[in-house]
This record gives structure tokens, C-alpha cells and sequence, in this order.
């Protein structure tokens, strides 16, 4: 049986990934972008407040208008306790204002601060991997721990990048709007990375019980839905990005069984894909196919809507999908996509000629600290007959994975290679 504190700390994990970016943006458009790391305590203290309180007192009606008016409340005491920034006449007008005047236009606002807040931590002042860290941080939520995992570092090491980030964004004297045109592009395409790894997180968890997180994925739809929408921000490529998510959250429930395990695309029902969702993705496709440039996100999404709109794995326009990922390959090579490439080389020409590109890749990027090589590598060996060979990687594969629904399908691989093994000694 639930407690009281066990029902309210679930609440509130949920209402602090969902919501503790719109607080952040909501009270640096009130105190400013200098006193972000006071806001960012501000915000995780109210969540404190509430895990002592509401287990006692109940649960607000507008959860999120009540931490957001304690968290202002102690941004006040902090400003007053260190006469910051602030006269004391300025933090009596603040003080007074209300978080939520008007429920209508607070709800109405809330989008643009977030893609203010977005655009502001994606100020030049830092470097591109500051920009997507902070923005993954302050509007996304993420754990420093999960940022790690995303950028495929240590945890130090991206706690120091935030530090430095932050304090160079407080002395660049960035404002809190949408940039004008000639600053756009550059914020933009670091808004969209951002959104791009908030989404592979949820797609495919880096750790923990679950495959999925899909709060994750809808709160990065979410966002590029605010981008797509906004007159100076919706271009062609935002609506690629934005058809690419959908794409893939159309089949987010189909990816693992009754008991969490992964089922691949072949075993996937595909009468339970959301159908409603791949209609929007085939609208939003059909919005970026505009003017003359073709992002990454373009062909991604073309690739996303082979899978989703073939009747079945057989009708899939392989030729088409390997296609777009040799044009991505030549714009920007990456070890991620080649590996998905070389998934589909094995479809169309076989495990041999696809662990012939494997072993080219191998030899000019080795990759033995990715995950996915190992995994790539073992299935494809497990394929041409070298068992022994598959099973050392899947091995290793299995050591570096930290999703549990991720390794119990590679223990399974692994424990049906023995089993081929023991029948035919």
C-alpha cells in the first residue's frame, strides 16, 4: 500500500521533470538571467517545502503555480539576504505581483519563456557543448549524471562545464528573448541538439529499469512543438525534427513486452502503433519539405517514416533508408549512424558484406568503448556462423549496458549461443 510520502515524492519527481524547467523560466524573465543559479536552489528547495508539507497538508489544486510562488518567495529572501541586483522598492513590486495574476495569461506565457530560456542558455558566450549542457539542465531537467551519460563523459567533468557555463552566461549580459535574425541560426541549431538528445534519452534510456522514458520524449515534443509553432522559429528543419519524434513515439508502446522486455522492430505489433501520431508526423514531414535546404533532421525523418508507414518489415523501402544514411554520412560522419547503416547493408546484401563495413569502420574509428559496436559486432558474427567470436562481444556489450531491459535481451542472446553450442558438441 502507498503512503502519503511515497504518493507525494512520485508527484513530485513527476512535476519536477515536467515542470521545474517552466519555473526556471518563469522566474529568470522576473529576476534575470544573472541570478539563474539562485532560481535553479530556489526551485529544487520548494521541492523540499513540498515533501515535508503536502504529505500533511494535501496537495494544491495548481501544483505547479505553488511551488513556482515558493520558489519565488525564497529567490526574495536570497536577493534581500544578499542585496543583489535588486532595490529594495524592486523586490517589493516583485514581491506582490503574483505568480499567477491571471491563470489564462500565465499559461500563455509560459511557452515563450521557455523558448526564451532556451535561446538564452544557448549563447555563444559558450561553446556548443556548454550551450546543449545548460540547456539540458535548466529547461530540460536533467541530472548531471544524466548529461554525463548523454555527452559520454564523466560526471566532474560536465558539473565543471555547467559552473563555467553559467557563470559566463550571468557576465555576457544575454537577454531574455527571442534572438533577432542574426543571431538566430547559431541558437537555433543548439536548441534542436538539445532537443534531439532529451529525445534519444527517452527513446532509449542510458540506464535504469525501463527501456523507455517517455516523459522524456513528449516533454522534448513538447518543446519542438512551442519551436514549430512560434512565426520566427518554425522552419522547415524544426518541422523535421518535430516529424522525426513523432515517428518514433508513434511506437514507443510496442517496444517492449507485457513485462518490460525489448522487442525489436520484427516483433513489434504494428497494429498498436499510434496512428494518430503518425498522421501528425506525415503532416509535419510534409511542412518541412519547403524552400531549398535539407537538414540532418530531413533525412532522419524520411528514414523514421520508412519504418513507420511500411505494412511490414519485408515492404520497407531498405534501398531508400540506406540511401539517406550514405547522404548523412557525407554531410557529417558519425559512428552512430554507420553502425544503423551497416544494420541495413546486412538487410539488403547480407551479414558478410555488412561485417566486411563493420570491419572497415573498425579499423579507421575504432569504437570498443561503444556499446553499440559491441552489440553490431556479436549479431552480425552470431550471423556468419562465428559463435565464439559473438559471444565474447556480446559479453562485453552486456559489461558497459546499464539499461536492465536492454541487458536482459542481450543475456538472452548470449544464453541461446550457448545453448547452440552444448547441442552440437
Amino acid at each position: 500500500m502507498q503512503t502519503a510520502e511515497s504518493s507525494v515524492s512520485n508527484s513530485l519527481d513527476h512535476l519536477f521533470r515536467h515542470h521545474a524547467g517552466q519555473m526556471v523560466s518563469v522566474l529568470c524573465r522576473m529576476f534575470g538571467l544573472t541570478n539563474l543559479e539562485i532560481v535553479e536552489d530556489a526551485v529544487q528547495e520548494a521541492m523540499v517545502v513540498a515533501l515535508k508539507r503536502w504529505p500533511y497538508s494535501g496537495m494544491p489544486e495548481n501544483q505547479r503555480a505553488w511551488l513556482t510562488q515558493v520558489a519565488k518567495n525564497k529567490v526574495i529572501d536570497r536577493l534581500r539576504f544578499s542585496a543583489r541586483e535588486f532595490s529594495a522598492d524592486e523586490l517589493a513590486e516583485t514581491l506582490v505581483s503574483g505568480i499567477e495574476p491571471n491563470r489564462e495569461t500565465f499559461a500563455g506565457e509560459l511557452g515563450e519563456d521557455e523558448l526564451r530560456m532556451i535561446f538564452a542558455c544557448c549563447d555563444p558566450a559558450n561553446t556548443p557543448d556548454s550551450q546543449v549542457a545548460l540547456t539540458l539542465k535548466t529547461v530540460g531537467g536533467f541530472s548531471v549524471s544524466e548529461i554525463a551519460r548523454a555527452f559520454l563523459s564523466g560526471e566532474e567533468a560536465v558539473a565543471k562545464m555547467l559552473a563555467r557555463a553559467k557563470k559566463r552566461l550571468a557576465r555576457s549580459g544575454t537577454r531574455f528573448e527571442i534572438p533577432g535574425p542574426d543571431d538566430l541560426e547559431p541558437r537555433l541549431d543548439a536548441a534542436l541538439k538539445v532537443l534531439y538528445l532529451m529525445f534519444n534519452e527517452g527513446y532509449t534510456a542510458s540506464s535504469g529499469d525501463d527501456l523507455v522514458r517517455k516523459d522524456l520524449c513528449f516533454e522534448a515534443i513538447r518543446l519542438c512543438g512551442l519551436l514549430a509553432s512560434h512565426p520566427v522559429t518554425g522552419q522547415p528543419k524544426v518541422h523535421a525534427l518535430l516529424s522525426l519524434f513523432l515517428f518514433q513515439a508513434a511506437r514507443l508502446s510496442t517496444r517492449s513486452d507485457h513485462s518490460g522486455d525489448l522487442l525489436l522492430l520484427s516483433e513489434q505489433d504494428r497494429d498498436q502503433w499510434d496512428t494518430a501520431m503518425l498522421a501528425r508526423a506525415a503532416a509535419e514531414l510534409k511542412r518541412s519539405a519547403v524552400g531549398d535546404l535539407l537538414s540532418d533532421y530531413h533525412l532522419e525523418a524520411e528514414i523514421a517514416a520508412h519504418h513507420s508507414l511500411a505494412p511490414d518489415l519485408e515492404s520497407t523501402n531498405w534501398e531508400r533508408i540506406l540511401s539517406c544514411y550514405d547522404i548523412l554520412q557525407s554531410r557529417r560522419f558519425s559512428i552512430v549512424a554507420e553502425l544503423n547503416r551497416i544494420v541495413v547493408v546486412e538487410r539488403l546484401k547480407g551479414p558478410v558484406d555488412a561485417m566486411k563495413e563493420l570491419d572497415g569502420l573498425e579499423a579507421t574509428h575504432p569504437s570498443d568503448g561503444l556499446n553499440l559496436f559491441h552489440i553490431t559486432k556479436a549479431h552480425l558474427l552470431a550471423a556468419i556462423g562465428e559463435t565464439e567470436r559473438s559471444r565474447d562481444h556480446f559479453a562485453k556489450a552486456i559489461e558497459t549496458t546499464t539499461n536492465q531491459p536492454i541487458r536482459r535481451f542481450l543475456e538472452k542472446r548470449l544464453g541461446s549461443l550457448h545453448n547452440e553450442r552444448r547441442e552440437t558438441a
